[in-house]
């Protein structure tokens, strides 16, 4: 279980998201960082390396802006669907807070297959 305050509104704005916790703290969270941090197979294996990285965030400059939609995932994480590049990525609620910290949410590791 995580110690974490709970999401209580997500915004969508027009390069970012205003995440609002049930602590107080508010912060506005930009898309490229979100999409960066994209948690899903395809995604999280392209940070493990500086070279890789540096072509995963070449991708997600090239996307256009666009503002997600998003989708509630049971009661622990959400979905975003771009109108463009990937949408696969499940963000746990501790991965947002992780973010909207500027905290590396991987934690420094590299991707392993599974949730575990």
């Amino acid at each position: 279980m995580s110690n974490i305050p709970v999401l209580k509104k997500l915004e969508r704005k027009k390069s970012g998201m205003t995440l609002s916790w049930s602590d107080g703290f508010e912060v506005v969270v930009e898309y490229k960082q979100l999409r960066y941090w994209c948690p899903c197979a395809k995604c999280a294996p392209k940070r493990d390396s500086e070279a890789t990285a540096e072509i995963l965030t070449n991708e997600i400059s090239k996307y256009k802006s666009g503002i997600p939609e998003v989708k509630k995932v049971g009661g622990y994480a959400l979905q975003f669907d771009w109108p463009n590049g990937c949408s696969s990525g499940i963000y746990r609620f501790e991965r947002l807070w992780s973010l909207a910290n500027k905290e590396d949410p991987d934690h420094g590791r590299p991707y392993v297959h599974g949730a575990w």
